[in-house]
């Protein structure tokens, strides 16, 4: 049996008939904050409430990210840190392209926007990619 038969000798509804695959916010938000991290010189930032950091700006983890998925587009909001003396608008230009390709490429979703918010610049931690 092949990957296009159903079993039995019935073939595969055509394309617009076997529905949907629905991509949930949280699988987006996940991917982009793991492609920000693939760049480097990034890194996590403390939760946010009412507007108040919530806890240390360490660096530590993976960037906070949201993401809205409006059927086939998403919208990612992203708040990291930065290492200092890393030029932020060149660094951000590269997280923000990677981002959106590495969303693209696994979800197959054309994302519209990125909003990257830089909390913090941070000194003193070793450059480059962070294992």
């Amino acid at each position: 049996m092949t990957a296009l038969e159903v079993s039995g000798d019935a073939p595969l509804p055509a394309v617009g008939q076997r529905g949907r695959t629905t991509i949930a916010d949280r699988v987006v938000a996940r991917v982009a904050a793991q492609a920000a991290a693939e760049i480097g010189h990034t890194g996590g930032a403390a939760r946010q409430v009412a507007g108040m950091a919530m806890g240390r700006e360490s660096g530590e983890g993976l960037a906070r990210v949201s993401a809205r998925v409006d059927g086939h587009l998403a919208l990612i909001e992203m708040r990291l840190t930065v290492d200092y003396p890393v030029p932020v608008r060149t660094l951000t230009r590269e997280v923000r392209r990677h981002v959106i390709e590495r969303v693209a490429g696994l979800t197959g979703l054309e994302v519209r926007h990125v909003d990257i918010e830089v909390a913090r610049l941070l000194r003193g931690r070793a450059g480059g990619k962070r294992e």
